[in-house]
């Protein structure tokens, strides 16, 4: 396994390779840095300059520090452009099985993990994505891990990658209902043959998580709440003390739909606690 870690010298970045380190202590993080391009140079046709050339120097030392500070080995890269482009480029053109990425990175014209790079990330990336919010504090799998589900492959993947990853882990499987009409917004809590009938839809849906679980022989927690997605899904993280989500990258399609991208990307960006998004 190849897990990259984006690297920009932020607090966050640091985090997000301390969480690789840990996670993954027999595999070699490849640290990456992305130059951004400045006003006065482009690099087109190859052409380089001093400006660049002490760029690079300044980069090169940059992440020559952060292996140091890394128990065991690191590799490390440099690539020129825009962050999001050429994280993505890295992952599609080298043996990537992970990126660990921070939430947020330096401020700055130089800054790489900004969270919009982060999103885009989880969006664009190919393989599985951990965002990762607050600085490791204890070693070792996380006490809780909360896992969206809505019955899609997509989430189903996300739950044996949870069951996977943490085989020691108290996992919560959290279907989140909400009641529409065709082409409505989330409504208000249930009531009547309605209730029944998300109450029906909310075991069909947990019942799968079960079965799923039970082939791996894991016993998991099931839990239903209902309102809007990732408002739920964050504020159950938050109010359960949560430390880590796994979820995946899109869900159902139709009226019940949980997992949408754009519901992993929020779920990212207001989380309180870390979160693997996985495809």
């Amino acid at each position: 396994m190849t897990v990259l870690v984006p690297y920009d010298g932020s607090e966050q970045a640091q985090f997000a390779l301390d969480a690789a380190a840990d996670k993954f202590p027999d595999r070699t993080p490849v640290l990456l840095h992305v130059l951004e391009p400045y006003a006065d140079h482009t690099e087109a046709g190859g052409h380089g300059s001093e400006q660049t050339d002490r760029a690079r120097d300044d980069a090169q030392e940059l992440l020559d520090e952060a292996v140091d500070a890394v128990e065991g080995t690191a590799e490390t890269a440099i690539r020129y452009g825009r962050p999001v482009h050429e994280i993505i480029r890295y992952i599609e053109e080298n043996p990537v099985d992970r990126v660990v990425i921070g939430s947020h990175g330096r401020e700055g014209a130089e800054r790489l993990l900004l969270g919009s790079v982060a999103e885009t990330v989880v969006r664009r990336s190919p393989v599985p994505v951990t965002v990762v919010r607050q600085q490791l504090i204890d070693a070792g799998s996380p006490d809780h891990v909360l896992v969206p589900f809505d019955g899609s492959q997509e989430s189903r993947r996300a739950l044996t990658h949870a069951i996977e990853e943490y085989p020691d882990t108290e996992l919560t499987v959290l279907y989140v209902t909400y009641p529409t009409t065709e082409g409505s917004l989330p409504g208000p809590v249930p009531s009547g043959d309605n209730a029944d009938q998300s109450d029906d839809e909310s075991g069909d849906v947990l019942d799968i998580a079960e079965q799923t679980a039970a082939e791996a022989g894991r016993e998991i927690e099931t839990d239903t709440i209902s309102g809007d997605p990732s408002r739920a899904i964050v504020s159950y993280a938050e109010d359960e003390l949560v430390d880590h989500i796994v979820m995946g990258s899109h869900g159902r399609d139709g009226l019940t739909r949980l997992l949408l991208g754009s519901v992993a990307e929020t779920v990212v960006r207001r989380a309180p606690t870390s979160v693997t998004v996985v495809r």
